[in-house]
């Protein structure tokens, strides 16, 4: 019988410790894997009582038995407090409450799924994903690295998100429509047509939008 791994949460703020919620809950909790407490390097945040915070995430050496997940919301500091850890050939955890995952539908390393997400069949999900609670990716859609996607958002069949988009709640992708890399989908919008890389639309249809 193998060790068990201690998992170490990066962020923890408030979604890190919904994370830590997540985790306790997990029926493999303190069977197959420990917490260990959290990577964090911003003055105003403190850990827990029964989980510290272990150090900063651009700095921490990985120990014998450490696996990690990241709860950072924004792709760019996922990516940047990723980054050192996968240098070391970090392991990362896959979070994973009842997904509904589609025949040959594949999720890439460090993923995590909020409760009650739906995948569909043929689906692809690149690496470091986080799909919040009840959203629904459709048939052969494929999701690039980094992005993070909202609770209530519909992806339609075959649609094409790129790498670091960010999604937010009650947002529908209309099948086939393409998201550039980048690119941000505002609140309760309805994509129609392709998004270029780096835009934000907003609005039923959704529309290029720009913050005055």
């Amino acid at each position: 019988m193998s060790a068990p791994k201690h998992v170490i949460i990066i962020g923890a703020s408030g979604y890190g410790r919904s994370i830590l919620w997540m985790l306790r809950e997990d029926s493999a909790y303190q069977k197959d894997w420990d917490i260990k407490g959290f990577l964090d390097n911003r003055a105003d945040i403190e850990g827990l009582p029964d989980v510290p915070i272990l150090g900063d995430p651009l700095s921490y050496k990985i120990e014998p038995g450490d696996i990690f997940i990241n709860a950072l919301g924004s792709p760019a500091d996922r990516r940047t407090y990723t980054a050192p850890l996968r240098e070391q050939d970090a392991d990362f955890f896959i979070l994973r409450k009842n997904l509904r995952l589609g025949e040959r539908a594949t999720i890439g390393l460090g993923c995590i799924f909020d409760d009650n997400v739906s995948i569909s069949v043929d689906a692809q999900i690149g690496r470091f994903v986080t799909i919040l609670g009840s959203s629904i990716i459709g048939h052969g859609v494929k999701i690039g690295e980094f992005c993070h996607i909202g609770n209530f958002v519909f992806c339609g069949g075959d649609a094409v998100i790129g790498n670091d988009v960010v999604i937010h709640p009650h947002a529908t992708i209309l099948p086939r429509v393409k998201i550039g890399d980048g690119a941000i989908i505002g609140a309760g919008s309805v994509v129609v047509a392709n998004v270029p890389a780096g835009v934000t639309v907003f609005g039923n249809p959704a529309k290029r939008f720009e913050f005055k």
